[in-house]
């Protein structure tokens, strides 16, 4: 009974954050490991097509609580007749659907980036997300004090677009910096909420990988989010890898939780990536577990390794 009571005082927090500071943009515990949900500058940096397919259930027998599911694809576009470390382009594609309890999202973006190189094994690229998105709201899962509340008028659902993110992005064969503005025009959700909108949230990401020995590396990642109105949220991922094969880590959301996480390659062209979040907020009293599961797919064929892209430890 103690459950239900605190999703029920959450329910109207929820609804009121969509017209106020709420985050907006779903949690990722593995954001080195699907970086191109981070930062669309990244389209265009494997070999070959790399595809990824993501679950997050967060807060698991908490009601209503986040449940995401997304699905990437991108790959690059090598101009005809020029060296191999030419300047080039990438293209993508994203997909995901976020519930949490009586709101929920659907989103599609495609995404360009432009690489431009620097020096030898150094890379800049610039790029962007465009799409739609479409927010939901479910008035028959609030339970109100007011039933005439102005912020609910019922359960609708509203298209927004364009929804825009720019990313810029540096990386070479050991370390990437990036950053990014999700949702930057900023465009308001009409018929939900009073005075809502898509807030803008700026990420800044970066990580390096050390080599400890001729099969063991280690390499740790920063990323920074921003929203107007909200907390700063500061995750920090180390991750230990053996042979590219196997791979262990730790993470620390500042404002949320600690993890541990595992990453397995296998059948040639997989790898399965799996964290599991133990949370340090209030909301440890009814629900400590989120799992997170990523699919990554890259067929990439063999070659000759003087005519590869520059690899970056994001894709090692």
């Amino acid at each position: 009974m103690n459950k239900m009571r605190r999703a029920l005082l959450l329910l109207p927090v929820c609804a009121l954050g969509v017209g106020g500071f709420a985050q907006q943009v779903a949690q990722r515990t593995q954001f080195v490991f699907d970086h191109f949900t981070i930062n669309p500058a990244v389209a265009g940096s494997k070999d070959c097509l790399d595809i990824h397919l993501g679950y997050r259930k967060q807060w698991v027998g908490f009601a209503g609580a986040p449940t995401t599911a997304w699905a990437t694809v991108h790959g690059t576009i090598r101009p005809k007749n020029k060296p191999h470390l030419a300047n080039r382009h990438g293209i993508g594609a994203w997909v995901e659907a976020d519930d949490a309890g009586p709101l929920g999202y659907t989103t599609f973006s495609l995404a360009y980036a432009y690489h431009l190189q620097m020096a030898k094994d150094r890379f800049l690229s610039l790029g962007f997300f465009g799409g739609i998105k479409q927010q939901k709201l479910d008035a028959g899962e609030i339970t109100l004090t007011d039933f005439d509340d102005p912020a609910i008028t019922g359960s609708v659902s509203v298209m927004v677009l364009p929804n825009i993110t720019p990313g810029i992005w540096y990386y070479d064969k050991t370390s990437f910096l990036g950053m990014s503005i999700h949702q930057l025009l900023g465009n308001p959700i009409e018929r939900i909420g009073t005075d809502s909108r898509l807030w803008r949230q700026y990420m800044l990401s970066g990580g390096k990988r050390f080599r400890i020995s001729k099969i063991t590396t280690v390499m740790p990642a920063a990323l920074m989010k921003i929203s107007p109105g909200s907390p700063m949220a500061l995750d920090v991922n180390v991750m230990m890898e053996w042979k590219r094969m196997f791979g262990v880590g730790a993470s620390y959301r500042n404002s949320d939780a600690v993890a541990v996480m595992m990453r397995l390659s296998f059948l040639k062209y997989f790898q399965l990536g799996y964290s599991y979040d133990i949370t340090t907020s209030r909301i440890k009293l009814d629900s400590s577990n989120t799992h997170e599961f990523i699919l990554a797919i890259t067929p990439c064929p063999p070659k000759d390794p003087s005519k590869m892209i520059v690899r970056c430890p994001v894709f090692e």
